[in-house]
């Protein structure tokens, strides 16, 4: 959000410098490990191929290469997002760093059973949530 300041607070405010700042370090990587990204993605895609396998004809081609479509979007533009700028050594977390330190939330130190689980719930409830329905699908026909 911005802040009006009137001409004198400004002054007040300003710091003048001889050089500019030319580069500033953003972590890009969101604090967590790769694998937690790629195992939330295989359970999103999961749960398309079964959706795909027990409905799946025809007439859901379109929706499915929409939906496909879809994820690769949600998932690959933050990806993409990750890697651009200066490389400025900012890599994402190993996971041997996530298991022995966990992560810092705002609420304080989560460590890293809590932080999968948080992160992790979703994806599999909806995948879950899939294979259930694909089962009482196959079990009325």
């Amino acid at each position: 959000m911005s802040k009006h300041h009137a001409p004198a607070q400004l002054a007040q405010l300003a710091q003048i410098v001889d050089e500019p700042r030319r580069h500033i370090v953003v972590d890009r990587t969101f604090g967590l490990p790769t694998t937690l990204f790629v195992l939330t993605i295989g359970a999103y895609f999961a749960f398309l191929g079964v959706m795909t396998l027990a409905f799946g004809g025809s007439g859901l081609v379109i929706p499915m290469v929409i939906c496909v479509i879809y994820l690769v979007m949600v998932f690959g533009v933050p990806a993409l997002w990750t890697r651009i700028g200066p490389d400025d050594g900012e890599k994402p977390m190993s996971w041997g760093t996530f298991r022995g330190k966990g992560v810092m939330t705002h609420n304080g130190p989560v460590d890293a059973g809590a932080a999968a689980a948080q992160v992790l719930i979703l994806p599999a409830a909806v995948l879950f949530w899939g294979i259930a329905i694909a089962v009482i699908a196959a079990a009325v026909r």
